[in-house]
């Protein structure tokens, strides 16, 4: 297949407008992907931090039931020294 310089010079001569519209398409599609994948972290990010509060909202509310005292629990801490173990049961009220 043969080309003639005047084809060449024909191509050579558009070729710079053909790869500018496209340019400017790609351009135009970059930015869009851009403030596209912006918008996704900005999103993610705030489901990621109101799953996060709410998971720590529920872990503060699950100590704290289990931390709430039962109905038979007598221990009595008293602060004194011993030279060894020591055992008391607390007068029963």
């Amino acid at each position: 297949m043969k080309f003639s310089f005047k084809s060449l010079l024909v191509v050579a001569a558009f070729a710079p407008f053909a790869l500018a519209s496209c340019s400017e398409k790609t351009q135009d599609n970059a930015e869009a992907t851009a403030e596209s994948a912006a918008n996704d972290a900005a999103s993610a990010a705030e489901n990621t931090g109101d799953a996060i509060e709410n998971t720590t909202d529920n872990m503060a509310a699950d100590a704290k039931a289990n931390m709430a005292p039962e109905p038979g629990d007598t221990a009595v801490v008293q602060d004194r020294t011993t030279n060894g173990m020591v055992e008391e049961m607390p007068a029963k009220q």
